[in-house]
């Protein structure tokens, strides 16, 4: 499903808008206990809640599809429903979780440092505000900044040591590009999901899309979003523990 097929939004909501009905449809295999827990996933509120993820993976795609000498070239997305585990419920509060992952492929001719200029003055994300920091880096890893730094530098460090390869970072979504001489990000593929819950949209001609993008335009980038944050925001909707409390 390439960019001169249809649009990015076109594909994202193409795709997302069956998934309720596939769940409902899944769920009636499932013994009452599983029932009763899906069922919550799909109340007004929880419904709310993943029209507001999609609103928020269909505008980072859109905006870098929409950088001049970007183009788009196929996305994949994953709703899943699981069963969290210590690293996302410490508290062993919930007994579900809904996240939307996404991941979208663009093809350019650009060199990377004009290419992040083009992304930095589109304003596609606020790269690079994760929190993290690397006290040998004067701007914050995964920002524009830091990325154009590395090309500058030759990849390096002041004290001569390599670099991390760039990427950019934001709204837990992840930005990275091919680099000559290094391996090209992976093409797509079916998505391995420990999870009884997972509604996968898959292309089956999105790694061919990939390979013919990259041939023509000569780089490809890659923009992932896993769709889940931490403890703080396990998914964009959770069901807690307990018959009498709802989810939120």
């Amino acid at each position: 499903m390439t960019g001169d097929r249809t649009t990015t939004a076109e594909f994202l909501l193409g795709t997302l808008l069956s998934v309720p009905g596939r769940v409902a449809d899944a769920t009636i295999r499932r013994p009452p206990p599983y029932r009763r827990v899906l069922a919550r996933t799909r109340t007004p509120a929880a419904e709310a809640a993943r029209a507001a993820e999609r609103a928020l993976v269909e505008g980072l795609v859109e905006r870098l599809g929409a950088v001049d000498g970007i183009t788009f070239v196929v996305a994949q997305v994953d709703d899943r429903r699981i069963v969290p585990e210590l690293g996302l419920d410490p508290g062993h509060r919930l007994e579900l979780v809904c996240q939307l992952a996404a991941t979208a492929y663009f093809a350019t001719p650009l060199d990377p440092p004009e290419l992040l200029r083009r992304i930095d003055a589109a304003a596609v994300a606020d790269w690079g505000a994760d929190g993290r920091a690397d006290p040998r880096l004067p701007h914050p890893p995964g920002s524009v900044a830091a990325a154009l730094a590395y090309y500058r530098d030759g990849g390096r460090h002041p004290d001569g040591s390599p670099r991390e390869q760039p990427a950019l970072f934001a709204l837990g979504a992840r930005l990275t590009w091919d680099e000559p001489g290094r391996t090209p990000v992976a093409e797509p593929s079916p998505t391995m999901f420990n999870s009884s819950f997972t509604q996968y949209a898959d292309d089956p001609a999105a790694a061919g899309a990939v390979r013919a993008a990259r041939a023509e335009h000569g780089r490809i980038l890659r923009l992932g979003r896993s769709g889940a944050g931490g403890p703080q925001r396990p998914g964009y909707f959770t069901v807690p523990r307990g018959r009498l409390r709802r989810g939120r």
